[in-house]
């Protein structure tokens, strides 16, 4: 009998670290999508080795282009041009904000290479290690800045960059004489302070592909408690089938809400969630509120009356 429970507390002590070794695996795949301060998203080497000549490193494809187009490192560097260099303000989910740097080329003349058609509405950037970011065509061509005093909170100074794949990059600094060679990482401007741009500056990037497939829309924001009558002081509660992936902006004076507006969720609700606070009611108020995030077009403004008891 004894040797018997000393076999099942042997067996009890060697499933708990299977069991630890599974969380840990599954805790490191979790952070490597979660763009927290430390995670591999945000800290991730540039590990990989130098091309060989003639090696492609790029690939073009879709139904949204004319034509597959590969691309080795020296096409890229030979695109005289195409090719730029500037600093990158960010921020994530945590929220982190930092700087980047980097020297590329523009994704812009890379897709013309290819011939991107007319009808391309969906863009998807594709990482040597499965990860991925989906954007708008929208989301990619329109103007995006970098803010010099993002760390201030202020817009002041914001410069105009474009989106590039950079060979040489570095995270941390505003310094462009300090990029070093690495493998192919997607910069991408802000369109606001608090604009959310980390997660979709891929890594390691090895493809794009061009769809003409629509993106669709953001579903609209749903408020509780329900717009009416409510008691001074309560606090208005935001809600979203993909808040983690989306940021819900808000306004209290009737104007319409954009990038600029009032941030509703600066962090995911796994990070810290105590950042995301109810919008108190302290006088009758209408809130309008949209639904921003990269991959679909915004949603819809939606409309909250509330009148105070």
């Amino acid at each position: 009998m004894s040797k018997t429970l000393k076999m099942i507390g042997l067996a009890a002590a060697l499933l708990a670290v299977v069991l630890s070794l599974l969380a840990g695996c599954y805790s490191q795949r979790q952070a490597m999508n979660s763009n927290a301060p430390g995670t591999a998203v945000e800290s991730q080497a540039q590990t990989g080795e130098k091309p060989e000549p003639g090696q492609v490193i790029l690939t073009v494809t879709g139904d949204g282009v004319e034509r597959e187009t590969r691309f080795t490192l020296a096409d890229l560097q030979s695109m005289e041009g195409a090719l730029a260099g500037a600093c990158y303000s960010t921020v994530n989910n945590w929220p982190t904000k930092k700087f980047f740097v980097g020297k590329g080329v523009l994704v812009s003349r890379l897709l013309q290479k290819a011939g991107i058609k007319d009808e391309a509405q969906t863009i998807i950037i594709r990482a040597a290690d499965g990860y991925s970011a989906t954007l708008t065509r929208a989301q990619l061509e329109e103007k995006r800045f970098c803010y010099p005093n993002l760390l201030k909170g202020s817009a002041e100074g914001a410069q105009e960059v474009p989106a590039i794949l950079a060979w040489e990059h570095q995270e941390g600094t505003s310094d462009l004489s300090k990029a070093v060679s690495g493998n192919l990482r997607l910069l991408l401007g802000q369109k606001g302070l608090n604009d959310v741009v980390t997660a979709a500056c891929v890594k390691d990037v090895t493809a794009i592909e061009v769809l003409t497939a629509p993106p669709g829309r953001w579903t609209a924001v749903q408020a509780w408690p329900a717009p009416g009558k409510v008691k001074r002081g309560t606090g208005i509660v935001f809600s979203h089938p993909e808040q983690d992936q989306v940021k819900i902006y808000y306004t209290t004076d009737g104007s319409t809400p954009g990038v600029n507006s009032l941030l509703y969720n600066p962090s995911a609700t796994y990070f810290q969630p105590d950042l995301n606070k109810p919008v108190p009611v302290d006088k009758p108020v209408t809130i309008k509120a949209v639904v921003i995030g990269f991959g679909k077009h915004d949603s819809q403004v939606a409309t909250f009356h509330y009148d105070v008891e």
